[in-house]
């Protein structure tokens, strides 16, 4: 009967979260959105069946299942959404500037947040870190290239901005024509996606709350523990929608967009998941082994690397083994 439950609600916030996505992409071209911000919203709308079921779990007390969840589904990001699609592609590239730009706001997001949750450091202190990270990630997203341009800056890094700003704005309207292409044709201009989003996002967070709610029991129920229920179960299962769109996007060639959603997706789901509810919920600090944080660092460093030479088969697999041993770590650890 419980795992019934599970997977109806799986089943169901995995759709809502297409849906929502959809209505994103439509809105973001009805409005004009620029590129970059257009990316940085669908991710945080594909990451709502994570952030969830992050807030679920806390809600039931859960604060070590909420942790798993974020941190879980950043490896699986990680290591499924770039190897996969490199695997189904033959390869995934990206610009160097635009590389660097996303990589290095995900990583030093990640390391901040990460110290708040082990304790190393105060929340305000972290979450301060965070904002000065994030907030001009935001800025230069939301301004247009040629703005960025004649922003009072030294030549070397005023290039590589314009160069991340261009690569962004392709990367969002690469991200949008993906979008189009799953809408009805004939209704390029149409509002009705946009009607469906706050529908969508009431079953997303009903389907979380059921799912956590299923998988807890279950977990206690088998002795499981209930950080290896979000970490690998959870944090896999509601990434599903995350790993088909990065494949559908490598098939397609645009390498970059799969980068960049899922950097941005691993910023978003720390932001949500971790940062704002642990203000309110400080049972969040101590909640994961520091094991944990050290592969989610490891890996993303690992990713950058490799994505620097372009990411092909043979490396993509690495991204996977490390992610089989990351469930392996957790599995022995728990």
């Amino acid at each position: 009967m419980v795992i019934g439950v599970v997977v109806i609600a799986l089943i169901a916030t995995l759709a809502a979260s297409e849906v929502l996505v959809r209505g994103v992409g439509r809105l973001a071209r009805n409005l004009g959105l620029l590129g970059g911000f257009v990316g940085l919203i669908v991710a945080l709308c594909a990451d709502a069946p994570e952030i969830s079921s992050s807030v679920s779990a806390l809600a039931n007390g859960s604060a070590a299942t909420a942790a798993g969840v974020v941190f879980g589904s950043n490896v699986f990001n990680i290591a499924v959404l770039l190897g996969g699609a490199a695997l189904a592609a033959g390869t995934v590239r990206i610009p160097l500037a635009a590389l660097l730009l996303d990589g290095c706001v995900a990583i030093l997001v990640t390391l901040s947040i990460s110290l708040v949750v082990l304790g190393d450091l105060p929340v305000p202190v972290g979450l301060l870190l965070m904002v000065l990270v994030f907030a001009p990630y935001v800025v230069f997203l939301i301004l247009r290239t040629s703005t960025i341009a004649l922003l009072p800056l030294p030549d070397r890094l005023s290039r590589l901005l314009v160069s991340a700003s261009r690569e962004a704005g392709v990367e969002g309207m690469e991200l949008e024509t993906e979008i189009e292409d799953l809408n009805p044709t004939g209704e390029s201009h149409s509002w009705r996606p946009v009607v469906f989003m706050v529908p969508a996002l009431v079953v997303i967070v009903a389907g979380a709350i059921f799912m956590v709610q299923g998988a807890v029991t279950l977990g206690e129920r088998w002795g499981v523990a209930s950080v290896l229920v979000g970490v690998v179960a959870l944090a896999a299962a509601t990434s599903l929608p995350n790993a088909y769109a990065a494949i559908r996007l490598g098939l397609d060639g645009r390498g970059a967009a799969v980068v960049s959603a899922t950097f941005n997706s691993n910023t978003l789901n720390l932001i949500a998941g971790i940062a704002v509810p642990i203000i309110l919920f400080p049972a969040l600090r101590g909640s994961v082994p520091p094991g944990y944080v050290v592969w989610l660092l490891s890996m993303s460093i690992g990713a950058l690397i490799l994505l620097a030479g372009g990411l092909n088969r043979r490396r993509a697999i690495l991204l996977l083994a490390a992610y089989a041993g990351f469930v392996a770590y957790a599995v022995l650890t728990a």
